[in-house]
């Protein structure tokens, strides 16, 4: 926890001269230096240039009462104490000075033994809420570093001219996660993921298993089943704590041919070119990863046209295949364009998503034209 070098300004706001005088003298002989105003507009405007960590405020006040500024000082900078100053001991009044966040209440007539032990107060929640803020702002930028990195990670090959995939975390970073990688043979090679819970540690083990996902995409002969079995067994023995939903899928562009196997992942969906057919990947749900290190995985096979476009997704996009996404996409029409049309529908509702704050979830699809 920090300290203090030096001793902060104290601010006072009361219209009585008087009071405003007492209360420096009693603080000046702890140390402090002092700045008090008899005019309430006045000393909030001193408050907002200077942000003082501790303000005296009385709270009847003829012009302002103290239970209105109460509220606008901490809206300014959540972090200064306030202590109350009142002669009377109105019940009400402590519980709005209370409800808006009153650190305390000195009461009139004042002793040195009371102000000391508020200020003492005062001054360590003061030094407990810089620290928090501290450590927040910390949190945030390594939060946005942690983002910047994970989108990195997340390739999707320049060569396929009709392909997009996209991350939207909850909260910055995301357990959905996706990575698409070019072969040879004219051959794309696809993962998508969820894995279990949010935050930095699905994000780290989300880029882990990119990582060895792109290495297993090195081996001469590549079989999506090994590909889940090889992520599987990651997960039971060297993870422990996490599990994932999967689906690995190469597409053979040249022979239009889709393999694929699941993780009990969502299935993906092949929108055919010239008709509302929707064709599901629901072959061998298979098990989720990270739970039976002998779980095994089934490779199926679908074959597709030119021109078929393929959605992947993940459960905070879609819930299930029945969605009304699905049917409006469905119907776009057909030709050139309905990649750009069916990019732009989806699009659109993930902002509405985003705009109506019905994301409950992180969101990851990839979607492709054969």
């Amino acid at each position: 926890m920090s300290e203090y070098t030096f001793k902060p300004e104290i601010l006072i706001i009361d219209d009585d001269s008087e009071i405003c005088e007492t209360l420096e003298v009693i603080l000046n002989g702890l140390g402090y230096f002092v700045r008090y105003f008899t005019n309430p507009s006045q000393g909030l405007e001193y408050f907002e240039r200077e942000r003082n960590p501790i303000i005296f405020l009385d709270i009847h006040m003829p012009s302002f009462s103290g239970l209105d500024l109460l509220p606008k000082i901490k809206s300014i900078d959540e972090k200064t104490q306030v202590l109350m100053i009142t002669g009377e001991r109105d019940i009400q009044s402590f519980v709005s000075s209370l409800y808006h966040r009153a650190t305390d209440f000195i009461l009139k007539p004042f002793d040195l033994v009371g102000v000391e032990s508020a200020l003492k107060r005062a001054i360590h929640f003061y030094t407990l809420y810089k620290d928090k803020a501290i450590q927040e702002e910390a949190i945030f930028r390594d939060m946005k570093l942690a983002s910047r990195i994970q989108q990195k990670s997340m390739t999707v090959p320049a060569s396929i001219e009709k392909l997009s995939a996209e991350i939207i975390p909850l909260s910055y970073v995301s357990g959905d996660f996706f990575q698409i990688l070019s072969l040879e043979n004219n051959c794309s090679l696809v993962l998508m993921a969820d894995i279990e819970g949010h935050g930095v540690t699905s994000a780290l083990i989300a880029i882990l298993m990119t990582t060895i996902h792109k290495e297993i995409s090195k081996s001469a002969f590549v079989s999506t089943a090994h590909i889940l079995q090889r992520l599987n067994l990651e997960l039971c023995k060297e993870i422990g704590t996490h599990s994932m939903t999967a689906i690995s899928l190469l597409v053979d562009h040249k022979n239009f041919k889709i393999k694929y196997s699941r993780g009990g992942h969502p299935f993906p969906l092949v929108f055919k070119r010239e008709s509302i057919e929707v064709l599901p990947l629901h072959q061998n749900v298979g098990q989720i990863l990270g739970i039976l290190e002998t779980a095994n995985f089934i490779e199926s096979e679908l074959e597709v046209e030119a021109g078929d476009v393929l959605l992947m997704y993940t459960d905070g996009l879609l819930g299930s295949s029945a969605h009304p996404l699905i049917q409006t996409l469905s119907r776009l029409p057909s030709g050139p364009n309905r990649y750009f049309l069916m990019k732009k529908e989806i699009n659109d509702y993930i902002s509405y998503l985003k705009s109506s704050t019905k994301l409950q979830d992180d969101i990851a699809y990839v979607l492709l034209e054969i």
